[in-house]
């Protein structure tokens, strides 16, 4: 499947017939028939709209919540200059609450506050401002020794007698450190901060993160008694005391003035609608172009959606919500940009700022193409990723920058029924790095388990990733991965599962870990897919996976986690494969379907093995002869195997990755050493992306502002008798 031929496809249905303009300037009773007689109000227009018929929108910040239609184009005619908003400007006067604070009664709490279009931080301490986030001396605290559960100590906290704290919650990255819970604040002496732990020790509610620190679990000698955390707090007007940071409580903004001056409320714009695009019904040949997307998010969930492209788009300040407070209210607060259907395309768009994940599509027929992705996942929650993909049949994802997302870049799951009909999916020339920045366990690309359906992983760059470059956990198996360069980060590739994989001309250097292979043998709770489980528990060494040519400085075929249980008991009782009872991790070595790969080799076979000047193309004749193509292999997806060992041949010319261009002036990285030098710029630093939004007039998608009431709480399940 070549994405450009689908994306054809896709817009051939796409045929213009009557032609329609809007403008802030505009009047709702004008025919729409030139930009003289423009509409004023985009919903009016879309109303009057028939098949085949295009939209073209006069520059302007649009505000509401839109029901499109099918068979329509809405384009820009000048993009980056068509924003829909889901903030809009204060009107009224603030009024000083005490010393820099100024206060507004508006109505509503908001989730988002910006000031001359940059986004201000929820009152909090430590004190950071939104373009620190990655500054982890900022952004985080540690607690005392004496921390336990439900609790926390700090040796700062001495300074902060006397705040009131209640009502205000604890942002806690606890035990394992996956992810980032905000949990409400119970009381605060000044020296002892008690939090609201119930159930957050449940497997269901934090993904194992809080268990491990868990009563139960220091009872039993399974933790340390001394629980250390770290933290932030937020949320309470007392916390309100430095420039750019805000408030709200009852319907009042209290604002932290910068520079103490009174802030122009025109200046000052708040999130009046979590959505600017919300339909319920099937949509089908729908074309979004050129068009802005500022704190707001799309929602068209319909599983019957058809033909739907959204291309040079900027999607900035995602979502926004304030809390996490576990995993099912966290996930279903969180308000990404989502799309569900057949036929999803997103050419060329930015995905930037989302507090949780950026983009996630459901269903099949999908493509990722030209974009980028760049700080979301702002508070490191595991459940987050920035490009979240459940897939029903076939994707394609090329051609991708991804960098400074925590978690993970890609997560990509499979329905159980889904059918990619001999057309592999694909992830390929993805430039993927700064991925996982505060989070323990995490990977530039995600497969969670079971079968990939032969995705196929290839030509990417996967650099600076605070763990796996690729990982497929358990029960994966129909996985190829092939072609790709993995560098600085704490391991390449991570591949787990019962078999049928393919694992080829790939090179892992300069990774703090060795690449591994995990073969599981019994049958695993996550489900088996359509693998056969062997139960052969003396573990052999891997032997039947086609893993040929590649270039990596450590290779080792382990026993993983999930079966030390299994392994103990076979070493017991002496019933270990030789080799496997001498060590639990092999080196990997030419035995069965694993055969020439290199390992063990210096840096110096590279035009330049320095990460200064990074390039990974080999000088030494050493990386030749390895396995050729066979009939055989072609078979089982083993394509495009090429004979010498590692992504580059001998004297090679670099093959590149990554979007053609970057938002904002960024320089677009060409080359590894570029690559590697654009990581390490912007590891402790925030993306922050511009927008002309304070320049623009204002007009209306609607006069309806669609805001999802807040899930504060889920019951807990009932335990089995």
């Amino acid at each position: 499947m070549k994405v450009l031929s689908l994306l054809s496809l896709m817009l051939c249905g796409l045929a213009s017939a009557a032609t329609y303009y809007v403008s802030p300037d505009g009047e709702d009773t004008h025919t729409g028939a030139s930009e003289k007689e423009a509409i004023k109000t985009v919903q009016v227009a879309v109303d009057r709209m028939h098949a085949g018929d295009t939209l073209v929108l006069l520059d302007g910040v649009y505000t509401g919540t839109l029901t499109m239609k099918s068979e329509i184009t809405l384009k820009a005619k000048n993009p980056r200059k068509v924003i829909f908003s889901g903030a809009e400007p204060l009107t009224g006067e603030f009024q000083r609450h005490e010393g820099n604070i100024f206060k507004m009664a508006i109505g509503f709490d908001p989730k988002q506050v910006f000031y001359k279009n940059v986004p201000m931080t929820w009152a909090r301490w430590p004190n950071m401002q939104w373009a620190e986030n990655w500054d982890a001396s900022k952004k985080w605290v540690k607690s005392a020794n004496d921390s336990g559960p439900g609790k926390l100590t700090c040796e700062a906290f001495a300074d902060m007698k006397g705040l009131d704290l209640v009502g205000g919650y604890c942002f806690l990255r606890y035990s394992k450190g996956n992810s980032c819970y905000s949990r409400p604040i119970k009381s605060f002496d000044g020296e002892t901060l008690v939090w609201d732990d119930s159930d957050f020790y449940s497997v269901f509610f934090t993904s194992e993160d809080g268990r491990r620190g868990s009563p139960a679990a220091i009872s039993k000698g399974k933790s340390k008694p001394n629980v250390r955390a770290k933290f932030f707090l937020a949320g309470a007007l007392d916390l309100l005391d430095s420039e750019g940071e805000w408030f709200a409580k009852d319907g009042t903004l209290y604002f932290y003035a910068p520079s103490g001056v009174k802030p122009n409320p025109s200046d000052v714009l708040v999130k009046t609608a979590d959505y600017s695009i919300l339909n319920d019904d099937a949509l089908k040949d729908v074309r979004i172009s050129g068009i802005d997307f500022f704190a707001t998010s799309v929602k068209l969930e319909n599983s019957k959606n058809q033909k739907i492209i959204f291309d040079d788009a900027r999607f900035t300040y995602i979502g926004a919500e304030l809390l996490f407070l576990n995993n099912p209210v966290g996930i279903r607060n969180a308000k990404p940009i989502y799309v569900e259907g057949t036929m999803i395309g997103f050419n060329q768009c930015l995905f930037a700022g989302g507090q949780n994940s950026g983009l996630k599509l459901n269903g099949s027929d999908l493509i990722v193409q030209n974009s980028v992705f760049a700080e979301n996942n702002r508070h490191a929650n595991f459940q987050s990723v920035a490009l979240d993909i459940d897939a029903k049949g076939t994707f394609k994802v090329t051609q991708n920058t991804f960098f400074n997302n925590c978690s993970d870049a890609i997560r990509l799951g499979f329905f159980d029924e889904a059918d990619t009909r001999g057309r592999e999916p694909d992830i390929s020339y993805n430039n993927i790095c700064n991925a996982g920045i505060f989070n323990s366990d995490v990977s530039g690309v995600y497969m969670p388990n079971l079968s990939q359906h032969w995705t196929s992983f290839h030509h990417n760059w996967v650099h600076n990733v605070k763990g796996n470059g690729v990982r497929l956990d358990q029960a994966g198996e129909k996985l190829t991965v092939h072609h790709n360069v993995f560098w600085s980060s704490k391991r390449g590739m991570n591949i787990e599962g019962f078999g049928n994989f393919n694992i080829y001309n790939n090179t892992s250097v300069m990774n703090h870990e060795p690449c591994m292979l995990t073969r599981n043998v019994v049958s695993k709770r996550k489900g088996t897919g359509d693998a056969v489980v062997s139960n052969d528990t003396s573990f052999p060494p891997i032997e039947d996976w086609n893993v040929l040519n590649n270039l990596v400085s450590k290779f080792v075929d382990r026993i993983g986690p999930s079966e030390d249980g299994p392994y103990t008991q076979s070493k017991n009782e002496g019933k270990l494969h030789p080799e496997r009872a001498k060590n639990k991790s092999l080196a990997v070595v030419d035995r069965g379907a694993l055969q020439a790969n290199l390992t063990g080799f210096k840096n110096s076979i590279f035009k330049n093995g320095n990460l200064d000047g990074l390039d990974l193309v080999p000088v030494d004749k050493v990386v030749q002869n390895g396995a050729t193509s066979t009939a055989k292999l072609e078979a089982q997806h083993v394509k495009g195997l090429d004979s010498f060992r590692g992504a580059y041949d001998y004297n090679s010319e670099a093959w590149s990755t990554g979007s053609d261009w970057m938002p904002d002036g960024i320089t677009v990285p060409t080359t590894m050493a570029q690559s590697e030098r654009f990581a390490k710029e912007f590891k402790g630093k925030s993306y922050v992306p511009n927008s002309t939004i304070g320049t623009l007039p204002r007009g209306l998608l609607s006069t309806e502002r669609f805001r999802a009431e807040e899930i504060t709480e889920v019951p807990s399940r009932k335990k089995k008798k």
